[in-house]
């Protein structure tokens, strides 16, 4: 358990306490996050659509998950562009060490219109980690 930055306490995954104060650090807060997100849709099929879909669980197996307002995940992906490997992962889709940010769009909860979700959340492998907290060092 870490105390937040509004004197909470919240439970983070070992593996990315580091990149969670240096968030914090900085202004960005998270609304979740997972140091391993394949791991936790095998060990929760149900987190899965459809529920057991094992392919869900391989394909975000080692990626770090942060869910964020999409306010805080744009400043975040702005700060880390600022590199150049991790600029290229970000903007390069398809490939094993790509990231993935982004937004759902969603029917209000009456039907109607459809509005863009403020979640966002960005996936990216678990072995980007210690160039994401340089990088945040630096630019932090």
């Amino acid at each position: 358990m870490l105390e937040t930055p509004d004197g909470g306490t919240a439970r983070i995954d070992r593996d990315i306490v580091p990149l969670v104060r240096r968030l914090w650090g900085i202004g960005i807060r998270l609304r979740a996050s997972c140091q391993n997100f394949g791991e936790s849709l095998h060990e929760v099929p149900s987190l899965a659509v459809p529920p057991g879909d094992h392919r869900w669980s391989g394909f975000y197996q080692d990626r770090v998950w942060l869910k964020l307002s999409s306010e805080h995940a744009c400043r975040l992906v702005a700060l880390l562009a600022s590199n150049d490997e991790l600029r290229s992962y970000m903007r390069e889709w398809g490939g094993a060490d790509s990231w993935i940010c982004s937004r759902f769009i969603v029917p209000n909860a009456f039907g109607g219109d459809a509005v863009t979700s403020d979640d966002a959340h960005i996936f990216f492998p678990s072995t980007h980690l210690p160039v994401v907290i340089c990088t945040l060092d630096e630019v932090g």
